[in-house]
């Protein structure tokens, strides 16, 4: 289930910002070994280390104190003494240290240095300071690439993680939290706020583990919040954690059954999309003229005779040879709308509706982009909701 943990992909990129002076441009440079960073030539104090595969882009070499000199936005000038364990590539055989004992090398979630997030909902910041605007949120319990751990608990470090990219505080990450030891300090919160922030890393660092440790969170959560007259926010919890308990375990090509029987899948005006897909005039019908039309060739969800179709709020794919399309995004506008069983869904579809209908079809849940997903052999459909409402549906191929 590691493949499944995360509904976010991480970037090992590390990325520096352009230096603070001008610098002629110089080749990448990689830490080929962990090396400690000073704050000055000499070497007096150490303040950060670098990690195997951080990459440097902004930096000058001291010749005559053979030094390198690095500039970064998220902390003063740094400088490498060890010149030795900067290459301009990484190679498999090179000679290199373990990380740090804080760091952790390699595990299930991760397979480059990194941390762990140890607080709920932490903010990404654009820049590294607590003013700067919030570009995204990482769950607790999120794996964080590591390419320099700064000493300064006050530090920031950057973070690329998806299409997210910006800075978080250092001391905000750590070993990955347990999932048992937050259950403990739950039950022991005598206030409100505690027994919140407890709760809110549970349901978080759930999101990151299982599927049965994930739906127990929820449960937990359900408890609180219905304890908290939030009695929506408990019936949300509760569908969610039936749905990770019943996740199709054998049988994935039951949508494909069910749209066989009209039962799953597109639909314009109800009418469900035909096993061999629309006619153009009823596209046209229910949707005006085409906007525009091209083979994108690396497309892997096109085969031969095949072209990305779009009508404005649905793009298809459409079959050059028996001129038919299916349709592979719709945003859930006018009368554009999608079937599981006997529901209709539309834009007025709350996530209530949704999970009850998908009961039993639903493969997993992406909490961060309110995404539900549907899967067979061949392909996902993600189920995107915005203000409490469905508001695109999307089939991915599996290339």
């Amino acid at each position: 289930m590691k493949k499944a943990l995360l509904f976010v992909l991480l970037s090992t990129t590390q990325f520096w910002a352009q230096p603070k002076h001008p610098v002629k441009p110089l080749p990448r440079l990689y830490v080929v070994t962990p090396t400690v960073a000073f704050n000055n030539e000499k070497g007096s104090k150490a303040v950060g280390i670098f990690l195997r595969g951080a990459q440097i882009d902004s930096y000058e070499f001291l010749q005559d104190k053979y030094v390198y000199k690095v500039y970064t936005p998220h902390t003063e000038t740094i400088y490498i003494t060890d010149t030795y364990n900067v290459k301009e590539r990484l190679n498999a055989s090179d000679d290199y240290e373990k990380s740090p004992a804080i760091i952790i090398e390699n595990d299930g979630y991760y397979g480059s240095p990194h941390l762990f997030t140890t607080v709920a909902s932490l903010k990404i910041r654009e820049l590294p300071n607590s003013s700067s605007a919030a570009v995204g949120n990482l769950l607790n319990g999120t794996p964080v690439p590591i390419y320099y751990y700064p000493y300064n608990a006050e530090s920031w470090i950057p973070v690329q993680i998806d299409d997210k990219k910006g800075y978080i505080p250092v001391k905000y990450v750590g070993k990955r939290p347990d999932l048992n030891a937050l259950k403990n300090e739950y039950k022991k919160a005598e206030t409100l706020e505690d027994q919140k922030k407890f709760a809110e890393r549970i349901l978080e660092l759930g999101w990151n583990s299982n599927p049965e440790e994930n739906e127990a969170a929820l449960r937990l959560y359900a408890e609180f919040a219905s304890k908290n007259n939030q009695q929506d926010v408990a019936e949300i919890c509760l569908l969610q954690a039936d749905v990770l308990k019943n996740i199709p375990k054998d049988d994935f090509n039951l949508p494909i059954k069910l749209q066989k029987e009209k039962q799953f899948g597109f639909t314009l005006n109800n009418e469900v999309e035909p096993e061999k897909g629309f006619k153009k005039a009823f596209l046209e019908t229910n949707l005006g003229k085409i906007k525009d039309q091209y083979t994108n060739l690396d497309d892997c969800g096109l085969g031969d005779y095949e072209t990305n179709v779009f009508f404005g709020s649905v793009e298809c794919i459409g079959h050059d040879v028996n001129k038919t399309y299916h349709i592979r995004s719709m945003e859930m506008v006018n009368t554009n709308g999608f079937k599981i069983k006997n529901t209709y869904l539309n834009n007025t579809t709350t996530p209530t509706e949704f999970l009850k209908a998908g009961m039993g079809l639903i493969s997993s849940i992406n909490p961060l982009t309110n995404s539900y997903y549907i899967s067979n052999d061949y392909m996902t459909y993600e189920f995107q909701f915005k203000n409490d409402h469905l508001f695109k549906v999307t089939a991915h191929y599996y290339c």
